[in-house]
């Protein structure tokens, strides 16, 4: 066996079992076009190898981490040009993810947590889209320029340490939200749904905005109580602790899911799916780039805990802050966004 530093690209069709229910020769054979006309040009393109092909996604490995991303990305933007100018009888999309990570070579096959990695990450990007980690994007973002959304650090199932996720998707295309008739059709029925009482859903929006103000102040309390203050802490390290807190406080939402409203394009149109889990609703709103990832307020905590002053001024300091980082005024926007939250029975 030998260890290998590869790039990872795993994909999938999205809604593949209903698909295959409503028409299966018809979306095994248009599979198989895509395949075709595609996935296997792009493939020999930029230089990689298929893993696994399975009948609702497939893996693929790259020498090259930027190979890897650009495949990706071709293939999301010739896919998205060709349901622009001739939309399928059958609507087909692919959703990526892209890591950058060791994995272990054995005979014809690969095994390690960086392909795990980017099978999780596919499961978070939206229909037409990528989702990539930390590792690869740092190797890749000059190719993106501003198109890569930030959206924080997710615990991934069965990883155990928390991965900081990148999205994109192609420009100016929507992401399936209230905008493809053949989408809509696809929507699960809500049998086999428990609805939610909407007073209850805007409590647990109230009830995350406060968890979450309680963690971020319980870690900075956690900085000031270190030797030297927090004073040595970089922007990165802050982050890390926040995310981590912040992590925590979604956990109980992973259960819930949410339909997001039709007005959800006037609030921001890309990087949406419905439904979705709260979580990720949560994380969208609250923790979006101009937020959460702000350089500004990352290095105004950090010349906060720098700073002389004695530790109740730096406390009062930093909660001025709390309020802009949570941005709680996006509450009762937030709230409106939500059509109705479910739980599947």
């Amino acid at each position: 066996m030998e260890r290998k530093l590869t790039a990872i690209v795993a994909a999938d069709v999205v809604n593949y079992s209903i698909l295959i229910g409503q028409d299966e020769l018809g979306t095994l054979a248009a599979l198989n076009t895509l395949q075709q006309e595609i996935i296997t040009p792009a493939v020999t393109k930029y230089r990689g190898r298929v893993i696994r092909l399975l009948g609702d996604g497939s893996l693929l490995a790259f020498n090259s981490a930027l190979n890897a991303v650009l495949f990706a990305v071709d293939v999301q933007r010739i896919m998205a040009k060709r349901k622009a100018a001739a939309p399928f009888s059958i609507p087909i999309d692919f959703r990526m993810g892209a890591n950058l990570g060791d994995i272990i070579l054995q005979e014809n096959d690969i095994h390690g947590e960086g392909i795990n990695v980017a099978v999780r990450l596919e499961e978070l990007a939206p229909p037409g889209g990528i989702c990539l980690s930390h590792s690869i994007y740092l190797q890749t973002r000059s190719a993106f320029g501003d198109e890569l959304l930030p959206i924080g650090e997710r615990q991934l199932k069965n990883i155990a340490e928390p991965v900081m996720v990148w999205r994109w998707q192609p420009p100016g295309v929507a992401d399936g939200v209230g905008s493809n008739p053949c989408a809509r059709t696809l929507k699960r029925p809500a049998h086999g749904r428990q609805i939610l009482d909407p007073k209850v859903t805007e409590l647990l929006v109230d009830l995350y905005v406060r968890s979450a103000r309680l963690a971020i102040s319980e870690s900075f309390d956690e900085m000031l109580a270190e030797p030297d203050g927090g004073g040595l802490l970089s922007p990165e390290d802050i982050y890390k602790r926040f995310a981590h807190k912040l992590n925590g406080t979604r956990e109980l939402l992973f259960p819930i899911s949410i339909e997001c409203g039709e007005n959800i394009h006037e609030f921001t149109p890309r990087f949406w799916r419905s439904p979705q889990s709260m979580s990720e609703f949560i994380a969208n709103v609250f923790d979006s780039a101009h937020i959460f990832f702000a350089g500004t307020l990352l290095t105004e905590i950090q010349s906060i805990l720098r700073s002389d002053s004695p530790q109740l001024t730096k406390r009062t300091k930093f909660m001025r802050l709390v309020h802009e980082f949570l941005c709680e005024s996006k509450v009762p926007q937030a709230k409106s966004l939500i059509r109705f939250a479910f739980v599947e029975l």
